[in-house]
């Protein structure tokens, strides 16, 4: 037989080398529970193209085998599944060899929380767009305040840290899209949360709103966020005209965790403590799941050197006033929140399920208001030779509890809930005086209670939902609802001290202003305690038409004792002509009724304003309802709702299972919206004002149209880096730009007074004191216990508040953007996580103000007040978690 030559031998290894070179593919990992990393046993794991299927084991292990004919380097999606917990994917690419790759599960009872839809499905499966950002995101944040971790991480989200503002520097407003506090509904566990009782009065972001006080609830007791950046209220009522916010709670059965954060600025002050205590334990075969926090936040201080006269006149160069006088910056605060959130089914198959979540909260605070020098009226020199800076050191206590069930019967999913909710606050004033009781009558007091703020929400709601085979290409779910909502609001007057005329003349001889300086109390005139209704039914219904085509349709009817009804429909579509390509759009309208606060709200305050000269001088201004004789003689129209129209189209484009993009536009039409008129004061208004003894006014109204556009960019990539880990990037651009389209008619009684009605600074805060633009760009890496974030934020320009004086502009200015860099590094070993971090690591400021008439400013105020990322730069900190 004729031997193969060399040749042909050599050949035939050549090709057949490949082959066997060519080896079966290992995937395995552990699969855990993600809140405590605990082994999860009896897990699916699967790649459901190639039709791979397994199970952990007792230790939560998995091992799933690709033979060789199906390795080609592609990228898979590797899906677990278990009763009971949520359904987790991960993208990885099959190579030769073991690859590793863990899965961490949270615990799901019952339907899945999510907002946008009320039917099941994963966020690109909707036509609208809705953001989630996770737990280990909020974990990895510097920041420990929960408005402060959503803005780290939303680009739409602003929350900017207004300081001088009375009560707002201890509730701080923030906004979605521009927009106002008021305009986003806030959720918990998927129901309205209540407002903050605080009317933000003063010159700073949201005035003449309500918001809800975000800060109010742990950070530690939420699981995820999610942000429905849409128009929804057709679908979720009142207040949802910039979109809803939905802070989904932690739950199930935890190991007892203790967390430890500390830090401070490198500036020597914002000292901060965090430490918390939570855990879930089982409760049948539900569990409850309870955090305890307490954060003491102390003060930053930015201010500059006053470089006036202080004791007396002249003196501005020899007098011994310690400097800095004024406070700027964030203010004292001290929080002490609780929240449980419990599941309980109590059916055998576990489709009934009573629930049950609720906190309570109680912040004390401390924040300045203007330093009033030795010299002034609204000094005794013999109480405070040196002068004083008065401080409003609020108490603010926030409770909520809601109850129900859920579960399905006949295939009709149900959800029955009631609940209660209240936010007080209380106003101290400490280091202050009212000068015109004189220095002795009574004895030096310095401390005030100047009364209280009060809101309440009752409400009660039923939802019910069912999927039809109505002949199309998939189920059509249709779902009906019904809700009570009782609202309260509540005035307390303080103690006579702190609001009466004592008719002690000023120090200088003049006539001292009356009150407690800094807040005068409010007045039993001002004491109110009034309550409406609020009926509401809705419906809506989805499904697909055809395998590409998806339709929505939502209406919803309320009906409010107050001001009447109203109807808004919404209409969503989502097209997919691919697996991977996603076009989607909606168009509603929408409403936000006044709230009590906005109808009912009065005080009388000392109001420092500008004379023709720029210099700031004090005015009685009071803030009446519209229904007030003093409003109506100025011309103030009842109040009616906010009127809105939105329009909004995206795409969806997911070239790779680790790899999506997103991009949306959106317009929103506002019509009536709510503003605060300026101050009337003057010769003009002076006759109207005269008969009820103030100098000056201001009331509520429906000043202004206006018309908001803008675009929102996402990219969200996760990488396997083999045997260096897993990384996840993420990036965000949001762009909104908001013009007033049109203004109400001035009445007859303020001709001449156009300006004042809405005057120059509301209409700089409304179209350009937040920026218009932001990013947020993120790196975050894990392995072998260890894990990093790198987070590059940018925000956009914004201008200065400023009027007219002589009838020219004064101060106008727009700071420039700034880029802000942190950073987080953390070790897990064993029972212990150990973190060290950095907020604003550069040490950026917003630029300074500017100092453009010879009053203005004073070099006091250093940095705008209404600056998104504050005035305290680089923060520093180390936390510590010990699981139990």
């Amino acid at each position: 037989m004729r031997k193969p030559s060399v040749v042909a031998l050599l050949l035939a290894l050549s090709l057949a080398l490949p082959l066997l070179a060519q080896e079966n593919a290992t995937i395995h990992g552990r699969v855990t529970i993600a809140s405590d990393g605990s082994p999860l046993p009896g897990a699916t794991v699967s790649i459901d193209e190639m039709n791979l299927t397994t199970v952990s084991d007792a230790q939560g292990n998995y091992a799933l085998m690709v033979p060789a004919a199906q390795v080609r380097g592609q990228s898979v999606k590797l899906t677990v599944t278990l009763q009971g917990f949520q359904t987790r994917s991960a993208s990885l690419t099959l190579r030769n060899g073991e690859t590793t790759r863990d899965l961490a599960m949270r615990v799901s009872y019952g339907q899945e929380i999510t907002v946008g839809s009320r039917a099941i499905g994963a966020e690109q499966e909707k036509a609208v767009p809705v953001d989630v950002l996770p737990h280990e995101a909020i974990v990895a944040t510097p920041s420990a305040e929960t408005n402060q971790i959503i803005q780290k991480l939303s680009p739409q989200f602003n929350f900017p840290r207004p300081t001088i503002t009375d009560g707002t520097d201890t509730v701080r407003p923030a906004t979605l899209r521009g927009l106002g506090p008021d305009q986003l509904l806030v959720m918990v566990n998927g129901k309205r949360r209540h407002p903050s009782a605080l009317i933000n009065a003063n010159n700073s972001i949201g005035r003449g709103s309500s918001g809800v006080d975000l800060n109010a609830i742990p950070s530690g007791s939420i699981d995820n966020v999610e942000i429905l950046r849409d128009g929804a209220a057709a679908q979720y009522g009142s207040d949802a005209i910039a979109g809803v916010l939905n802070l989904v709670l932690k739950s199930g059965a935890q190991p007892l965790t203790v967390s430890l954060k500390g830090g401070a600025t490198t500036h020597g002050d914002g000292q901060m403590l965090d430490a918390g205590v939570s855990g879930g334990w089982g409760v049948g075969r539900g569990s409850l799941f309870g955090n305890l926090e307490y954060r003491d936040r102390y003060a930053t201080n930015r201010a500059g050197n006053d470089p006036r006269d202080q004791i007396v006149k002249g003196d501005a160069l020899t007098n011994t006033v310690r400097q800095p006088t004024f406070h700027w910056g964030d203010a004292y605060s001290r929080d002490v929140m609780g929240f449980l959130n419990f599941n309980l089914p109590i059916s055998a198959d576990d489709k009934q399920i009573v629930y049950a979540f609720g906190g309570l909260s109680n912040r004390h605070a401390s924040a300045g208001g203007n330093y009033r020098r030795a010299l002034q009226n609204t000094n005794q020199k013999s109480i405070y030779p040196e002068g004083y800076l008065p401080l409003i050191e609020p108490v603010v206590v926030d409770g909520s509890f809601t109850g129900g069930i859920r579960g399905e019967v006949s295939k009709w999913f149900y959800d029955f809930s009631s609940g209660y909710e209240k936010n007080k606050f209380d106003f101290y004033v400490r280091h202050s005086l009212n000068a015109t009781l004189g220095p002795n009558i009574p004895p030096n007091q310095t401390s005030f209670y100047s009364g209280a703020l009060r809101d309440s929400q009752w409400m009660t709601n039923l939802d019910l939902s069912r999927g039809f085979n109505v002949g199309l290409a998939g189920p059509l779910n249709v779902a009906v609802g019904a809700e009570f909502r009782r609202e309260g609001y509540g005035i307390d007057a303080g103690e006579p001290n702190s609001y009466i005329d004592g008719g002690f003349k000023a120090q200088d001889g003049s006539q001292a202003p009356p009150g407690a300086q800094v807040f005068p109390g409010f007045r039993p005139a001002n004491e109110v305690d009034v309550t409406r209704n609020n009926k509401s039914l809705y419906a809506d219904m989805e499904g697909d038409v055809t395998s590409m085509l998806r339709l929505g349709l939502a209406g919803r009817y309320e009906k409010y004792s107050d001001f009447g009804n109203t109807t808004n429909g919404k209409f969503t579509a989502r097209f997919s002509p691919m697996k991977s390509l996603i076009f989607r759009g909606s168009a509603s309208t929408g409403f936000r009724a006044p709230s009590l606060g906005q109808s009912y709200f009065s005080t009388v305050s000392t109001n420092f304003l500008p004379d023709a000269n720029g210099v700031l001088v004090p005015f009685e201004v009071g803030t009446y309802p519209v229904s007030s004789a003093i409003a109506q003689a100025l011309g103030a129209q009842p109040l009616r709702p906010e009127k809105s129209r939105n329009l909004s189209g995206g795409i969806v484009y997911q070239p790779l299972d680790n790899l999506e993009f997103t991009a949306d536009y959106f317009h929103i039409n506002i019509d009536h919206r709510i503003v605060f008129s300026g101050n009337f004061t003057g010769g003009k208004v002076k006759p109207i004002l005269a008969p009820f003894g103030v100098t000056g006014a201001r009331f509520f109204t429906n000043a202004i149209d206006t018309r908001t556009t803008g675009f929102d960019l996402v990219a969200n990539n996760q990488r396997n880096l083999g045997h260096l880990g897993h990384l996840d990037l993420s990036a965000a651009y949001s762009f909104n730009r908001t013009r007033i389209a049109g203004t109400v008619t001035t009445p007859a009684q303020l001709a001449g007074l156009e300006e004042t009605l809405f005057d120059r600074i509301e209409r700089r805060r409304v179209e350009c004191g937040q920026p218009h633009d932001n990013v947020r760009l993120s790196e975050s890496w894990g392995n072998n216990g260890w894990s990093g974030t790198l987070r590059q934020s940018r925000y956009g320009e914004f201008c200065s508040f400023s009027g007219l004086q002589n009838g020219q502009p004064t101060n106008d200015q727009t700071f420039s953007a700034r880029w802000l860099a942190d950073a987080d590094l953390a070790y897990k070993w064993s029972r212990y996580t150990f973190a060290v971090g950095a907020e604003n690591l550069f040490d950026q400021f917003p630029d300074r103000n500017r100092i453009t008439t010879p009053l203005a400013n004073l070099g006091i105020f250093k940095y705008p007040s209404q600056s998104p990322y504050g005035m305290n730069g680089r923060f520093v900190y180390s936390r510590v978690d010990v699981r139990f």
